[in-house]
């Protein structure tokens, strides 16, 4: 990964696509989009869904700023998760 910004100033090499980023999550198919900062929620390019936002600032200075989720929660979301994909062992060896 390339740094890209330093301090709110733009720092990436000649080439390289500079700038803050927001990452998306599509909801119903999970998969992410990276646009700019500062830019109105897209919808998924893969399947047209709603996209939320991915980042939560959860540590500033040190300091944890919300409560993280439980070992429980978070394999409940996993579990959920895990729904929207097929596994497929036909060439499995």
């Amino acid at each position: 990964m390339d740094i890209v910004e330093i301090d709110g100033e733009f720092a990436a090499k000649r080439g390289k696509l500079g700038g803050r980023k927001e990452v998306w999550r599509c909801m119903d198919c999970l998969g992410n989009i990276v646009t700019v900062a500062d830019v109105e929620k897209p919808k998924c390019s893969e399947c047209g869904g709603e996209t939320e936002s991915a980042l939560e600032l959860l540590v500033e200075d040190g300091e944890i700023v919300k409560d993280l989720p439980s070992p429980d929660e978070v394999r409940g979301r996993v579990i959920d998760q895990l729904k929207n994909f097929e596994l497929d062992l036909s060439d499995a060896s």
